[in-house]
Protein backbone atom coordinates (compact mmCIF):
# COMPACT_ATOMS: atom_id res chain seq x y z
CA UNK A 1 0.00 0.00 0.00
CA UNK A 2 1.11 3.56 -0.51
CA UNK A 3 0.11 6.95 0.62
CA UNK A 4 -2.01 9.12 -1.62
CA UNK A 5 -1.73 12.90 -0.78
CA UNK A 6 0.66 13.61 2.06
CA UNK A 7 2.48 16.57 3.46
CA UNK A 8 5.94 15.26 2.51
CA UNK A 9 8.47 15.94 -0.23
CA UNK A 10 10.34 13.91 -2.85
CA UNK A 11 13.47 14.80 -4.81
CA UNK A 12 11.56 15.27 -8.04
CA UNK A 13 14.41 15.51 -10.52
CA UNK A 14 15.60 12.04 -9.63
CA UNK A 15 12.66 10.33 -11.31
CA UNK A 16 10.60 10.70 -14.45
CA UNK A 17 7.49 9.29 -12.88
CA UNK A 18 6.17 8.27 -9.48
CA UNK A 19 4.44 4.91 -9.64
CA UNK A 20 1.45 4.66 -7.32
CA UNK A 21 -0.93 2.07 -8.65
CA UNK A 22 -0.21 -0.22 -5.70
CA UNK A 23 -2.44 1.75 -3.36
CA UNK A 24 -5.92 2.63 -2.64
CA UNK A 25 -6.89 6.30 -2.30
CA UNK A 26 -9.35 8.42 -0.37
CA UNK A 27 -11.73 11.14 -1.53
CA UNK A 28 -12.23 14.76 -0.80
CA UNK A 29 -15.34 14.90 1.30
CA UNK A 30 -18.88 15.65 0.25
CA UNK A 31 -19.84 14.74 -3.29
CA UNK A 32 -23.04 14.02 -5.12
CA UNK A 33 -23.91 10.46 -5.99
CA UNK A 34 -22.46 8.77 -9.02
CA UNK A 35 -24.94 7.92 -11.78
CA UNK A 36 -27.14 4.95 -11.04
CA UNK A 37 -28.72 2.55 -13.40
CA UNK A 38 -26.88 3.85 -16.46
CA UNK A 39 -24.59 1.51 -18.33
CA UNK A 40 -22.72 1.72 -21.57
CA UNK A 41 -24.41 -0.06 -24.48
CA UNK A 42 -23.03 -3.46 -25.36
CA UNK A 43 -21.88 -2.28 -28.78
CA UNK A 44 -19.42 0.45 -29.68
CA UNK A 45 -20.42 3.61 -31.48
CA UNK A 46 -18.26 3.18 -34.55
CA UNK A 47 -18.63 -0.52 -35.29
CA UNK A 48 -20.54 -3.64 -34.24
CA UNK A 49 -17.47 -5.73 -34.93
CA UNK A 50 -15.30 -6.55 -31.90
CA UNK A 51 -12.55 -4.02 -31.32
CA UNK A 52 -9.14 -4.81 -29.84
CA UNK A 53 -7.22 -2.07 -28.04
CA UNK A 54 -3.80 -2.35 -26.44
CA UNK A 55 -3.43 -0.90 -22.94
CA UNK A 56 -0.01 -0.56 -21.30
CA UNK A 57 0.17 -0.44 -17.51
CA UNK A 58 2.61 -1.66 -14.88
CA UNK A 59 1.37 -4.66 -12.93
CA UNK A 60 0.10 -4.16 -9.41
CA UNK A 61 2.12 -6.34 -6.97
CA UNK A 62 -0.96 -8.24 -5.81
CA UNK A 63 -1.90 -9.06 -9.39
CA UNK A 64 1.68 -9.86 -10.33
CA UNK A 65 1.76 -12.51 -7.62
CA UNK A 66 -1.14 -14.48 -9.09
CA UNK A 67 -1.46 -13.77 -12.84
CA UNK A 68 0.90 -13.13 -15.74
CA UNK A 69 -1.36 -10.50 -17.27
CA UNK A 70 -4.60 -8.69 -16.47
CA UNK A 71 -5.90 -10.38 -19.62
CA UNK A 72 -6.44 -13.45 -17.42
CA UNK A 73 -8.91 -11.77 -15.08
CA UNK A 74 -12.53 -13.02 -15.39
CA UNK A 75 -13.62 -9.41 -14.79
CA UNK A 76 -11.61 -8.23 -17.82
CA UNK A 77 -13.12 -10.95 -20.02
CA UNK A 78 -16.63 -10.04 -18.88
CA UNK A 79 -15.89 -6.36 -19.48
CA UNK A 80 -15.04 -7.21 -23.10
CA UNK A 81 -18.38 -9.01 -23.51
CA UNK A 82 -20.29 -6.05 -22.12
CA UNK A 83 -18.60 -3.43 -24.30
CA UNK A 84 -17.54 -5.33 -27.43
CA UNK A 85 -14.04 -3.97 -26.83
CA UNK A 86 -11.17 -6.19 -25.77
CA UNK A 87 -8.31 -4.53 -23.92
CA UNK A 88 -5.08 -6.37 -24.64
CA UNK A 89 -2.96 -5.56 -21.62
CA UNK A 90 0.75 -4.99 -22.00
CA UNK A 91 2.92 -4.91 -18.89
CA UNK A 92 6.44 -3.89 -18.03
CA UNK A 93 8.82 -6.85 -17.76
CA UNK A 94 10.66 -5.12 -14.92
CA UNK A 95 10.61 -6.11 -11.29
CA UNK A 96 10.86 -2.65 -9.75
CA UNK A 97 9.22 0.75 -10.25
CA UNK A 98 12.54 1.96 -11.64
CA UNK A 99 12.39 -0.78 -14.30
CA UNK A 100 8.87 0.31 -15.19
CA UNK A 101 9.97 3.93 -15.45
CA UNK A 102 12.82 3.00 -17.76
CA UNK A 103 10.63 0.90 -20.04
CA UNK A 104 7.97 3.61 -20.17
CA UNK A 105 10.61 6.14 -21.19
CA UNK A 106 11.98 3.89 -23.93
CA UNK A 107 8.49 3.21 -25.26
CA UNK A 108 7.61 6.90 -25.51
CA UNK A 109 11.01 7.96 -26.84
CA UNK A 110 10.88 5.35 -29.60
CA UNK A 111 7.31 6.36 -30.47
CA UNK A 112 6.35 2.70 -30.21
CA UNK A 113 3.08 3.54 -28.55
CA UNK A 114 0.23 1.28 -27.42
CA UNK A 115 -3.34 2.45 -27.98
CA UNK A 116 -3.71 3.54 -24.37
CA UNK A 117 -1.70 3.77 -21.16
CA UNK A 118 -2.75 3.69 -17.51
CA UNK A 119 -0.52 5.03 -14.77
CA UNK A 120 -0.19 7.74 -12.15
CA UNK A 121 0.75 10.76 -14.28
CA UNK A 122 1.47 13.10 -11.37
CA UNK A 123 5.24 12.71 -11.61
CA UNK A 124 5.66 13.47 -15.31
CA UNK A 125 7.33 16.84 -15.79
CA UNK A 126 4.67 18.99 -17.37
CA UNK A 127 2.15 16.22 -16.77
CA UNK A 128 -0.36 15.04 -19.32
CA UNK A 129 -0.50 18.56 -20.75
CA UNK A 130 3.05 18.16 -22.00
CA UNK A 131 2.29 14.65 -23.27
CA UNK A 132 -0.50 16.21 -25.34
CA UNK A 133 1.71 19.02 -26.63
CA UNK A 134 4.36 16.46 -27.57
CA UNK A 135 1.77 14.55 -29.60
CA UNK A 136 1.94 11.44 -27.41
CA UNK A 137 -1.71 11.53 -26.33
CA UNK A 138 -4.97 13.13 -27.48
CA UNK A 139 -7.43 15.25 -25.52
CA UNK A 140 -10.71 13.65 -24.56
CA UNK A 141 -13.25 16.46 -24.09
CA UNK A 142 -15.27 15.83 -27.26
CA UNK A 143 -14.88 12.07 -26.98
CA UNK A 144 -16.27 12.14 -23.43
CA UNK A 145 -19.11 14.43 -24.50
CA UNK A 146 -20.17 12.01 -27.24
CA UNK A 147 -19.17 8.59 -25.89
CA UNK A 148 -18.99 8.67 -22.08
CA UNK A 149 -22.44 9.45 -20.64
CA UNK A 150 -21.62 7.95 -17.24
CA UNK A 151 -18.43 9.94 -16.70
CA UNK A 152 -20.06 13.04 -18.19
CA UNK A 153 -22.88 12.83 -15.64
CA UNK A 154 -20.36 12.61 -12.81
CA UNK A 155 -18.48 15.66 -14.08
CA UNK A 156 -21.67 17.64 -14.67
CA UNK A 157 -23.00 16.96 -11.16
CA UNK A 158 -19.65 17.23 -9.36
CA UNK A 159 -17.88 20.39 -10.54
CA UNK A 160 -15.09 19.92 -7.98
CA UNK A 161 -14.17 16.62 -9.66
CA UNK A 162 -14.31 18.18 -13.11
CA UNK A 163 -11.94 20.83 -11.80
CA UNK A 164 -9.50 18.18 -10.61
CA UNK A 165 -9.29 16.21 -13.83
CA UNK A 166 -9.04 19.20 -16.18
CA UNK A 167 -5.86 20.96 -17.19
CA UNK A 168 -5.62 24.70 -16.54
CA UNK A 169 -6.93 25.36 -20.07
CA UNK A 170 -9.94 23.07 -19.58
CA UNK A 171 -8.60 20.08 -21.53
CA UNK A 172 -9.18 16.54 -20.25
CA UNK A 173 -6.46 14.02 -21.02
CA UNK A 174 -7.28 10.95 -18.93
CA UNK A 175 -10.20 8.69 -18.07
CA UNK A 176 -9.76 9.03 -14.30
CA UNK A 177 -9.72 6.72 -11.32
CA UNK A 178 -12.34 8.24 -9.00
CA UNK A 179 -13.85 7.93 -5.57
CA UNK A 180 -17.24 9.59 -5.66
CA UNK A 181 -20.82 9.11 -4.50
CA UNK A 182 -22.32 7.19 -1.62
CA UNK A 183 -19.90 4.28 -2.04
CA UNK A 184 -16.78 6.41 -2.46
CA UNK A 185 -16.39 8.26 0.81
CA UNK A 186 -13.17 6.78 2.24
CA UNK A 187 -10.73 9.63 2.68
CA UNK A 188 -7.51 8.04 3.84
CA UNK A 189 -5.94 4.66 4.39
CA UNK A 190 -3.01 5.40 6.67
CA UNK A 191 -1.95 7.14 9.85
CA UNK A 192 -0.45 6.59 13.29
CA UNK A 193 -0.77 3.07 14.75
CA UNK A 194 -0.17 2.00 18.35
CA UNK A 195 -0.13 -1.11 20.57
CA UNK A 196 -3.59 -0.85 22.09
CA UNK A 197 -3.02 -3.80 24.44
CA UNK A 198 -0.04 -1.97 25.96
CA UNK A 199 -2.15 1.14 26.49
CA UNK A 200 -4.78 -0.98 28.23
CA UNK A 201 -2.20 -2.82 30.33
CA UNK A 202 -0.59 0.44 31.48
CA UNK A 203 -3.89 2.20 32.09
CA UNK A 204 -3.23 4.81 29.42
CA UNK A 205 -5.61 6.42 26.98
CA UNK A 206 -4.91 6.87 23.29
CA UNK A 207 -2.73 10.01 23.06
CA UNK A 208 -4.17 13.15 21.51
CA UNK A 209 -1.71 15.91 22.39
CA UNK A 210 2.07 16.05 22.03
CA UNK A 211 2.40 15.89 25.83
CA UNK A 212 0.20 12.80 25.97
CA UNK A 213 2.24 11.20 23.19
CA UNK A 214 5.40 11.83 25.20
CA UNK A 215 3.84 10.24 28.29
CA UNK A 216 2.81 7.15 26.34
CA UNK A 217 6.15 6.75 24.57
CA UNK A 218 8.03 7.05 27.86
CA UNK A 219 5.80 4.39 29.39
CA UNK A 220 6.47 2.06 26.45
CA UNK A 221 10.21 2.53 26.93
CA UNK A 222 10.36 2.31 30.69
CA UNK A 223 7.67 -0.27 31.42
CA UNK A 224 7.68 -2.41 28.29
CA UNK A 225 11.35 -2.10 27.35
CA UNK A 226 10.27 -1.33 23.81
CA UNK A 227 11.28 0.98 20.98
CA UNK A 228 8.53 3.55 21.56
CA UNK A 229 8.22 4.84 17.97
CA UNK A 230 9.79 3.10 14.98
CA UNK A 231 9.98 3.81 11.25
CA UNK A 232 12.06 2.87 8.21
CA UNK A 233 14.26 4.60 5.67
CA UNK A 234 11.56 4.39 3.00
CA UNK A 235 9.77 6.95 5.18
CA UNK A 236 12.86 8.41 6.86
CA UNK A 237 10.91 11.03 8.73
CA UNK A 238 7.53 9.47 9.36
CA UNK A 239 7.58 11.32 12.67
CA UNK A 240 7.06 14.42 10.49
CA UNK A 241 3.37 13.86 11.06
CA UNK A 242 3.96 15.28 14.54
CA UNK A 243 4.82 18.60 12.86
CA UNK A 244 1.15 19.19 12.16
CA UNK A 245 0.57 19.78 15.84
CA UNK A 246 2.72 22.90 15.50
CA UNK A 247 0.69 24.19 12.55
CA UNK A 248 3.10 23.35 9.74
CA UNK A 249 3.80 20.54 7.34
CA UNK A 250 6.64 18.15 8.05
CA UNK A 251 9.40 17.08 5.71
CA UNK A 252 10.31 13.73 4.22
CA UNK A 253 11.27 12.28 0.84
CA UNK A 254 8.18 10.38 -0.23
CA UNK A 255 5.67 12.64 -1.96
CA UNK A 256 5.99 15.35 -4.59
CA UNK A 257 5.96 18.86 -3.13
CA UNK A 258 4.09 17.63 -0.07
CA UNK A 259 5.79 20.09 2.27
CA UNK A 260 3.82 22.95 0.72
CA UNK A 261 0.53 23.93 2.32
CA UNK A 262 -2.10 26.65 2.08
CA UNK A 263 -2.49 29.36 4.72
CA UNK A 264 -5.35 31.74 3.96
CA UNK A 265 -4.88 31.29 0.24
CA UNK A 266 -1.10 31.65 0.35
CA UNK A 267 1.28 28.80 -0.44
CA UNK A 268 3.86 28.20 2.28
CA UNK A 269 6.73 25.76 2.74
CA UNK A 270 6.54 24.07 6.14
CA UNK A 271 10.23 23.52 6.91
CA UNK A 272 11.05 27.23 6.57
CA UNK A 273 8.33 28.42 8.95
CA UNK A 274 9.26 29.52 12.52
CA UNK A 275 7.04 26.84 14.07
CA UNK A 276 9.13 24.12 12.45
CA UNK A 277 11.91 24.75 14.98
CA UNK A 278 9.51 23.97 17.83
CA UNK A 279 8.76 20.65 16.20
CA UNK A 280 12.50 19.94 15.77
CA UNK A 281 13.09 20.75 19.43
CA UNK A 282 10.57 18.11 20.43
CA UNK A 283 11.92 15.50 18.04
CA UNK A 284 15.49 16.04 19.24
CA UNK A 285 14.33 15.70 22.85
CA UNK A 286 12.43 12.51 22.08
CA UNK A 287 15.38 11.00 20.25
CA UNK A 288 17.76 11.86 23.11
CA UNK A 289 15.37 10.22 25.57
CA UNK A 290 15.14 7.07 23.45
CA UNK A 291 11.54 7.60 22.38
CA UNK A 292 12.35 7.39 18.64
CA UNK A 293 14.01 4.35 17.08
CA UNK A 294 17.77 5.09 17.05
CA UNK A 295 17.98 3.28 13.70
CA UNK A 296 15.22 5.29 12.04
CA UNK A 297 17.50 6.47 9.22
CA UNK A 298 18.79 2.99 8.36
CA UNK A 299 15.88 0.60 8.99
CA UNK A 300 14.53 -0.99 5.82
CA UNK A 301 10.96 -2.27 5.58
CA UNK A 302 11.95 -5.80 6.61
CA UNK A 303 13.79 -4.51 9.67
CA UNK A 304 10.82 -2.44 10.72
CA UNK A 305 8.42 -5.31 10.06
CA UNK A 306 10.53 -7.54 12.30
CA UNK A 307 10.60 -4.97 15.10
CA UNK A 308 6.82 -4.57 15.04
CA UNK A 309 5.86 -8.22 14.63
CA UNK A 310 8.31 -9.36 17.33
CA UNK A 311 6.71 -6.99 19.82
CA UNK A 312 9.70 -4.66 20.08
CA UNK A 313 7.91 -1.50 18.90
CA UNK A 314 5.02 0.42 20.39
CA UNK A 315 3.94 2.89 17.71
CA UNK A 316 4.61 3.71 14.06
CA UNK A 317 3.16 5.19 10.91
CA UNK A 318 1.21 2.51 9.03
CA UNK A 319 -1.65 1.45 6.81
CA UNK A 320 -5.06 0.04 7.60
CA UNK A 321 -4.60 -2.93 5.32
CA UNK A 322 -0.86 -3.44 4.97
CA UNK A 323 0.03 -2.70 8.61
CA UNK A 324 -2.88 -3.29 11.00
CA UNK A 325 -4.17 -6.13 8.82
CA UNK A 326 -0.74 -7.74 8.38
CA UNK A 327 0.98 -7.09 11.69
CA UNK A 328 -1.92 -8.07 13.95
CA UNK A 329 -2.10 -11.79 13.01
CA UNK A 330 1.70 -11.96 12.99
CA UNK A 331 1.85 -10.52 16.51
CA UNK A 332 -0.89 -12.79 17.76
CA UNK A 333 1.00 -15.93 16.74
CA UNK A 334 3.24 -15.41 19.76
CA UNK A 335 1.08 -13.02 21.80
CA UNK A 336 -2.64 -13.79 21.42
CA UNK A 337 -3.56 -10.66 23.39
CA UNK A 338 -1.69 -8.29 21.10
CA UNK A 339 -3.83 -5.53 19.59
CA UNK A 340 -3.11 -2.62 17.28
CA UNK A 341 -5.27 0.45 16.89
CA UNK A 342 -5.27 3.68 14.94
CA UNK A 343 -4.30 6.90 16.73
CA UNK A 344 -5.52 10.39 15.93
CA UNK A 345 -3.08 12.96 14.58
CA UNK A 346 -1.60 14.99 17.45
CA UNK A 347 -2.39 18.55 18.51
CA UNK A 348 -0.75 20.86 21.05
CA UNK A 349 -3.85 21.78 23.05
CA UNK A 350 -6.45 19.34 24.28
CA UNK A 351 -9.68 19.77 22.35
CA UNK A 352 -8.10 21.24 19.22
CA UNK A 353 -8.84 19.53 15.93
CA UNK A 354 -5.90 18.34 13.82
CA UNK A 355 -5.64 19.87 10.36
CA UNK A 356 -2.52 18.34 8.85
CA UNK A 357 -3.95 14.86 8.46
CA UNK A 358 -3.71 12.39 5.60
CA UNK A 359 -6.39 12.85 2.94
CA UNK A 360 -6.87 12.45 -0.79
CA UNK A 361 -8.77 14.16 -3.54
CA UNK A 362 -11.47 12.33 -5.48
CA UNK A 363 -9.03 12.05 -8.39
CA UNK A 364 -5.58 10.70 -7.55
CA UNK A 365 -3.93 11.34 -10.96
CA UNK A 366 -4.30 7.69 -11.93
CA UNK A 367 -6.05 7.39 -15.26
CA UNK A 368 -6.02 6.01 -18.78
CA UNK A 369 -4.69 8.24 -21.55
CA UNK A 370 -5.35 7.53 -25.22
CA UNK A 371 -2.33 7.79 -27.45
CA UNK A 372 -2.08 9.27 -30.91
CA UNK A 373 -1.60 5.72 -32.23
CA UNK A 374 -5.13 4.70 -31.25
CA UNK A 375 -7.42 4.11 -34.27
CA UNK A 376 -10.44 3.32 -32.09
CA UNK A 377 -10.50 6.29 -29.73
CA UNK A 378 -14.31 6.52 -29.55
CA UNK A 379 -14.67 2.81 -28.82
CA UNK A 380 -11.92 3.00 -26.20
CA UNK A 381 -13.59 5.86 -24.37
CA UNK A 382 -16.97 4.16 -24.50
CA UNK A 383 -15.59 0.92 -23.11
CA UNK A 384 -13.80 2.72 -20.28
CA UNK A 385 -16.97 4.70 -19.56
CA UNK A 386 -18.71 1.45 -18.68
CA UNK A 387 -16.59 1.35 -15.50
CA UNK A 388 -18.27 4.59 -14.32
CA UNK A 389 -21.72 3.05 -14.53
CA UNK A 390 -23.36 1.25 -11.62
CA UNK A 391 -23.11 -2.10 -13.39
CA UNK A 392 -19.52 -1.52 -14.54
CA UNK A 393 -18.36 -0.34 -11.12
CA UNK A 394 -19.83 -3.50 -9.59
CA UNK A 395 -17.89 -5.61 -12.08
CA UNK A 396 -14.67 -3.70 -11.44
CA UNK A 397 -14.90 -3.83 -7.64
CA UNK A 398 -16.58 -7.18 -7.01
CA UNK A 399 -16.16 -9.29 -10.12
CA UNK A 400 -18.79 -11.64 -11.48
CA UNK A 401 -21.94 -12.26 -9.45
CA UNK A 402 -22.20 -15.86 -8.34
CA UNK A 403 -18.46 -16.40 -8.68
CA UNK A 404 -16.72 -13.81 -6.50
CA UNK A 405 -19.73 -12.16 -4.86
CA UNK A 406 -23.41 -12.60 -4.10
CA UNK A 407 -26.09 -10.13 -3.08
CA UNK A 408 -27.15 -10.22 0.58
CA UNK A 409 -29.95 -7.82 1.49
CA UNK A 410 -29.14 -5.98 -1.72
CA UNK A 411 -25.48 -5.52 -0.83
CA UNK A 412 -22.52 -7.24 -2.54
CA UNK A 413 -20.75 -9.79 -0.35
CA UNK A 414 -17.61 -11.59 -1.39
CA UNK A 415 -17.76 -15.36 -1.63
CA UNK A 416 -15.30 -17.72 0.04
CA UNK A 417 -13.33 -17.69 -3.22
CA UNK A 418 -12.15 -14.29 -1.98
CA UNK A 419 -12.57 -14.33 1.80
CA UNK A 420 -11.47 -17.94 2.37
CA UNK A 421 -9.56 -18.67 -0.79
CA UNK A 422 -9.11 -22.42 -1.38
CA UNK A 423 -5.50 -21.80 -2.46
CA UNK A 424 -4.91 -19.85 0.76
CA UNK A 425 -4.34 -16.61 -1.13
CA UNK A 426 -4.44 -13.45 0.99
CA UNK A 427 -7.59 -11.42 0.37
CA UNK A 428 -5.71 -8.79 -1.64
CA UNK A 429 -4.22 -11.39 -3.98
CA UNK A 430 -7.50 -13.29 -4.27
CA UNK A 431 -9.19 -10.07 -5.38
CA UNK A 432 -6.41 -9.34 -7.86
CA UNK A 433 -6.80 -12.79 -9.45
CA UNK A 434 -10.40 -12.13 -10.42
CA UNK A 435 -11.06 -8.38 -10.63
CA UNK A 436 -9.68 -4.87 -10.02
CA UNK A 437 -10.56 -3.40 -6.65
CA UNK A 438 -7.58 -2.70 -4.42
CA UNK A 439 -5.47 -0.52 -6.70
CA UNK A 440 -5.89 2.46 -9.00
CA UNK A 441 -7.67 1.93 -12.31
CA UNK A 442 -10.02 3.98 -14.49
CA UNK A 443 -13.60 3.91 -13.23
CA UNK A 444 -15.24 4.20 -9.84
CA UNK A 445 -14.05 2.73 -6.56
CA UNK A 446 -16.61 1.20 -4.23
CA UNK A 447 -15.91 1.42 -0.51
CA UNK A 448 -18.01 -1.69 0.12
CA UNK A 449 -15.01 -3.74 -0.97
CA UNK A 450 -12.98 -2.19 1.85
CA UNK A 451 -15.73 -3.00 4.32
CA UNK A 452 -14.90 -6.66 3.64
CA UNK A 453 -11.21 -6.31 2.89
CA UNK A 454 -10.81 -4.81 6.34
CA UNK A 455 -11.81 -7.86 8.34
CA UNK A 456 -10.50 -6.89 11.78
CA UNK A 457 -12.52 -4.64 14.13
CA UNK A 458 -9.38 -2.52 14.58
CA UNK A 459 -9.29 -1.90 10.82
CA UNK A 460 -12.94 -0.86 10.69
CA UNK A 461 -12.37 1.48 13.64
CA UNK A 462 -9.28 2.92 11.93
CA UNK A 463 -11.32 3.89 8.87
CA UNK A 464 -13.62 6.00 11.02
CA UNK A 465 -10.88 7.51 13.16
CA UNK A 466 -8.61 8.53 10.28
CA UNK A 467 -11.58 10.04 8.44
CA UNK A 468 -12.89 12.02 11.43
CA UNK A 469 -10.91 15.18 10.69
CA UNK A 470 -10.05 14.54 7.05
CA UNK A 471 -12.19 17.44 5.87
CA UNK A 472 -9.91 19.78 7.83
CA UNK A 473 -7.07 18.77 5.54
CA UNK A 474 -8.73 20.35 2.52
CA UNK A 475 -8.36 23.76 4.14
CA UNK A 476 -4.57 23.46 4.15
CA UNK A 477 -3.73 20.92 1.46
CA UNK A 478 -2.12 22.06 -1.74
CA UNK A 479 -4.70 21.37 -4.47
CA UNK A 480 -3.87 18.98 -7.35
CA UNK A 481 -2.08 21.64 -9.39
CA UNK A 482 -0.36 21.14 -12.73
CA UNK A 483 2.96 22.79 -13.49
CA UNK A 484 4.03 23.88 -16.94
CA UNK A 485 7.07 22.15 -18.43
CA UNK A 486 9.33 25.08 -17.57
CA UNK A 487 7.88 25.40 -14.08
CA UNK A 488 8.32 21.68 -13.47
CA UNK A 489 11.97 21.72 -14.54
CA UNK A 490 12.78 24.79 -12.47
CA UNK A 491 10.99 23.66 -9.32
CA UNK A 492 12.34 20.11 -9.62
CA UNK A 493 15.91 21.38 -9.50
CA UNK A 494 15.18 23.59 -6.51
CA UNK A 495 13.25 20.97 -4.55
CA UNK A 496 15.74 18.24 -5.26
CA UNK A 497 18.60 20.33 -3.88
CA UNK A 498 16.53 21.58 -0.95
CA UNK A 499 15.33 18.09 -0.08
CA UNK A 500 18.88 16.75 0.01
CA UNK A 501 20.02 19.56 2.31
CA UNK A 502 17.01 19.37 4.64
CA UNK A 503 17.12 15.60 4.96
CA UNK A 504 20.75 15.78 6.04
CA UNK A 505 20.37 18.71 8.41
CA UNK A 506 17.12 17.59 10.03
CA UNK A 507 18.54 14.13 10.61
CA UNK A 508 21.59 15.67 12.31
CA UNK A 509 19.42 17.86 14.52
CA UNK A 510 17.10 15.04 15.55
CA UNK A 511 20.06 12.82 16.38
CA UNK A 512 21.72 15.62 18.37
CA UNK A 513 24.69 16.03 16.02
CA UNK A 514 23.62 19.62 15.41
CA UNK A 515 21.83 22.22 17.53
CA UNK A 516 18.27 23.30 16.86
CA UNK A 517 19.57 26.87 16.79
CA UNK A 518 21.71 25.91 13.80
CA UNK A 519 18.53 25.38 11.79
CA UNK A 520 18.28 29.14 11.24
CA UNK A 521 21.40 28.88 9.07
CA UNK A 522 19.83 25.97 7.21
CA UNK A 523 16.76 28.08 6.43
CA UNK A 524 19.05 30.81 5.13
CA UNK A 525 20.74 28.27 2.87
CA UNK A 526 17.38 27.04 1.65
CA UNK A 527 16.36 30.56 0.69
CA UNK A 528 19.66 31.06 -1.15
CA UNK A 529 18.78 27.91 -3.11
CA UNK A 530 15.78 29.79 -4.57
CA UNK A 531 13.14 28.22 -2.34
CA UNK A 532 11.07 31.41 -2.53
CA UNK A 533 10.96 30.92 -6.31
CA UNK A 534 9.59 27.40 -5.84
CA UNK A 535 6.88 28.83 -3.59
CA UNK A 536 6.07 31.38 -6.30
CA UNK A 537 5.73 28.60 -8.87
CA UNK A 538 3.31 26.66 -6.75
CA UNK A 539 1.40 29.81 -5.84
CA UNK A 540 0.92 30.57 -9.54
CA UNK A 541 -0.17 26.98 -10.21
CA UNK A 542 -2.60 27.16 -7.29
CA UNK A 543 -4.05 30.43 -8.57
CA UNK A 544 -4.54 28.85 -12.01
CA UNK A 545 -6.21 25.83 -10.44
CA UNK A 546 -8.61 28.03 -8.49
CA UNK A 547 -9.63 29.76 -11.74
CA UNK A 548 -10.43 26.54 -13.58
Amino acid sequence: MKRRFQFKMLPIAATILTLSLATACGNAGSTKDAPKGSTAPTATTASKDPVKVTLWTPMNPNAKAVVKSLNELPMVKEWAKKTNVTFDFQHSSGNTPQDDIQQYGVMVASNNLPDSMLWNWNGVQGGTSKMFKDGTIIKLNDLIEKNAPNLKKILDTNPQIAKQIKADNGDIYAMPHLKVGQYGQYKTFSGMVIRQDWLDELGLKSPETIDEWETVLKAFKEKKGAIPFTLNKSYPMSFADFAGAYGVTGMSTIANAGSFYIDNGKVKFGPTQPEFKQYLTTMQKWYKEGLIDPDFASNDSKTMDAKVTSGKAGAFYGFIGGSIGTYTPALQKTDPKAKLSAVQYPVLKKGDEPKFVQASWEYDNVGTVITSANKHAAETVKALDYLYSEEGAMLKNFGIEGQTYTKVDGQPKYTDLILKNPDNLPIGQAMAKYFIANYGFSGLDDDRYNDQYYQLPAQKDAVKLYAKYANNAYKVMLPPVVLSTDEAKESAKILNDVSTLLTEQITKIVMGAAKVEDYDKTVEQVKKMNMDRAVEIYQAATDRYNKR
